[in-house]
């Protein structure tokens, strides 16, 4: 891995200036902002003069433009890092210029291993030279994805939605390269970007894109890495910022990715004796499709670090005997909303016969891999088990009973009720002891779990079979991205 100190270099200008003293003049003043498109980096805070200027700026993410008065700025900036933020780098004399406007872009990532990564750097793209009209928008197109880098040169076509390619003539970028494509109508296109020379074969195809909101503004579109999506369907995705945002625009074939877990313990008795059940999804207009055929008790479907690919939408989840139909249903949820780009994890909790009753608990998964942390997720899936401490500290500093006792600090998460699900938290890398209590109890001792920078972790705590009538089998499931 690169040092820390590399790791944050591309914001050192980062943008959020107002309300930061300069040293010179209050009149004329300058405009930046920071694209945050290193895929593995972790978010970032900048300081200017001491005071917060921008804060927890994440991939994919655009600062906007910020103005500074003119003049000469102390430049800190923190990463956000396990246990808090570390002052990496400080940078004296930064000079705002006038009537200035200048995006920055951090490209490469964090994480170079035998040469097979792209190492971070920074790259300052200026505007375009068009001045767009009040139905025009000016484009700025820059090849920062490290992703499509390895493939060498690629030709970038902005064509209407139905022309074909061979119809246009596309601009050709290298990695880091950028290229200014003027002002053009503030209509709907569509942005396709190939191997170089290689028509028939679309890396990326973002189908029909409306710059009517655009009008009159110039724009950088940057393609970056698709990083945050665990099975993505190309490599890149853009890009788009504005004056005062960013917008991300996937490949128009992105399916949201979704994956299931079976944490009922009774649910086999309600559907079919000792059975497992059946998850059929119905999408908003369409018919019922059998997503999972057959599942039981602790199942993970596909698998414990996959994803099925579905449809974007709207969809209605039933839950039925392994009988084919879904006429059996014995539970149909409301309607849960699945994104483009996004994967989703759906846990089946709760008691079908008895309470807390049975219900799906779908949440989001941030599967980007960040090069200086691990990130776990905790969700509460035992039925049997009322709230509950969540403790986590370094494998072997504290036993069961010094965290029973009060002696291994403040759980991780405190007073966690049945079927929440909490926020990511960064994690240091290294080995972890992980314990469960419930009423002065240590109802899950997992010890000595390993995280690796890169992990995203979701942690289950779970309950008994009860069809089984195993008390002893309260555990902890692990997914990985």
């Amino acid at each position: 891995m690169k040092p820390l100190t590399k790791l944050v270099l591309p914001v050192l200008v980062a943008g959020a200036l107002v309300g930061c003293n300069g040293s010179d003049n209050d009149t004329a003043v300058g405009d930046i902002r920071v694209l945050h498109t290193s895929p593995d980096a972790p978010p970032v805070n900048v300081l200017l003069d001491g005071t917060p200027a921008i804060q927890s700026l994440d991939y994919a993410e655009s600062s906007g433009f910020r103005s500074a008065p003119t003049g000469t700025y102390d430049v800190a900036v923190e990463a956000i890092i396990p246990g808090g933020n570390a002052e990496v780098l400080s940078v004296p004399g930064l000079d705002v210029t006038a009537n200035s406007r200048t995006t920055v872009l951090a490209v490469g990532t964090v994480a170079v291993d035998d040469g097979g990564d792209i190492p971070l750097e920074v790259l300052a793209v200026p505007d375009s030279a068009a001045d767009p009209a009040v139905d025009e928008v000016a484009l700025t197109i820059v090849h920062a994805s490290p992703a499509a880098g390895a493939l060498g040169n690629v030709d970038i076509y902005l064509t209407a939605p139905g022309d074909a390619l061979n119809a246009a003539t596309p601009v050709t970028l290298g990695y880091k390269d950028i290229a200014d494509a003027g002002a053009v109508p503030a209509d709907v296109y569509r942005v396709r970007i190939t191997p170089e020379g290689v028509t028939n074969t679309v890396l990326f195809d973002s189908g029909q894109v409306d710059f009517a909101s655009f009008a009159g503004q110039q724009l950088v579109v940057a393609a970056i890495d698709e990083a945050d999506q665990s099975e993505p369907v190309a490599p890149v995705k853009l890009l788009v910022a504005n004056d005062d945002s960013g917008l991300n625009i996937r490949d128009t074939a992105t399916e949201a990715g979704v994956r299931a877990v079976h944490l009922s313990p009774d649910a086999a008795n309600a559907a079919v004796a000792n059975g497992p059940v059946e998850v059929f999804a119905t999408i908003e207009g369409g018919a019922a499709v059998e997503l999972i055929d057959s599942f039981a008790y602790l199942e993970n479907q596909p698998t414990l670090d996959l994803y099925v690919g579905v449809e974007p939408g709207a969809y209605v989840l039933n839950v039925a005997p392994d009988t084919g139909t879904i006429d059996d249903s014995i539970f149909t949820s409301g309607t849960v909303t699945l994104e483009a780009g996004m994967d989703y994890s759906v846990f089946a909790v709760g008691y079908a016969l008895s309470s807390p009753a049975f219900t799906l608990v779908p949440t989001m998964d941030d599967n980007r891999a960040i090069a200086t942390q691990a990130s776990l997720k905790v969700v509460h899936g035992a039925a049997a088990v009322g709230p509950v401490d969540v403790y986590v500290t370094a494998a072997g500093d504290f036993t069961a009973q010094d965290v029973l006792d009060g002696n291994a600090g403040a759980p991780l998460l405190s007073n966690f009720a049945f079927a929440e699900v909490s926020d990511y938290v960064a994690v240091a890398e290294g080995s972890y002891d992980v314990r469960v209590v419930s009423g002065g109890v240590v109802a899950i001792n997992v010890e000595g779990a390993s995280l690796s920078n890169g992990d995203v972790i979701t942690a289950i705590a779970y309950g008994p079979d009860e069809v089984d009538n195993d008390p002893a089998a309260a555990g902890l499931l692990l997914l990985s991205n």
